[in-house]
C-alpha cells in the first residue's frame, strides 16, 4: 500500500510555470510545504534528531518575504530552531556567502532585520520551481 506524504505534490496539470511570477509562485508553494513538512516531522520525533538549520531559515525567510513580511533576527533564530548564539554563527556564515544581509528595523534601534540578497532568491526560485 504506497503512502503518499505532502512531498508528493505536484503543481496543478496546467503548463509547466515558465514565466518569472509563475515560477515564483510554484516556488513559494513548494517552500511553504517543505517548511510545513519540516515542522510536522520534528513534532513527532525527538528533538534535535534531524538538523538543516540553514534550509530552514531560507525557506522561511523566502516564504515571510513573499509575503511582504520581515524577518527579524529573534523569528529568523526561532525559524532555524536554534539559539541566539548558533544563529548568529549561522547567519554570519550565510551573510559571508551572500546568501543573506542584516539591517537595522527602519522604527527600531535595537531590532536588526534579515533579509535574503538577489542571489539567494534566485537559487532558491531555480530550485523550487523545478518541484524540489
Amino acid at each position: 500500500m504506497h503512502q503518499t506524504s505532502s512531498l508528493d505534490y505536484r503543481p496543478p496539470a496546467a503548463a509547466p510555470a515558465t514565466d518569472q511570477a509563475g515560477e515564483r509562485a510554484h516556488a513559494r508553494a513548494w517552500a511553504d510545504r517543505l517548511y510545513a513538512e519540516r515542522r510536522r516531522r520534528d513534532a513527532m520525533f525527538p528533538p534535535a534528531l534531524f538538523g538543516e538549520p540553514a534550509w530552514d531559515l531560507l525557506l522561511a525567510m523566502f516564504t515571510a518575504r513573499e509575503r511582504g513580511q520581515a524577518m527579524i533576527l529573534c523569528k529568523a533564530y526561532k525559524a532555524a530552531g536554534v539559539s541566539d548564539t548558533t544563529g548568529r554563527r549561522l547567519l554570519d556564515r550565510m551573510e559571508e556567502e551572500g546568501l543573506i544581509t542584516r539591517r537595522r528595523a527602519p522604527r527600531s534601534r535595537k531590532m536588526r532585520i534579515v533579509e535574503l540578497t538577489d542571489r539567494s532568491i534566485e537559487l532558491l526560485v531555480r530550485y523550487l520551481a523545478r518541484g524540489a
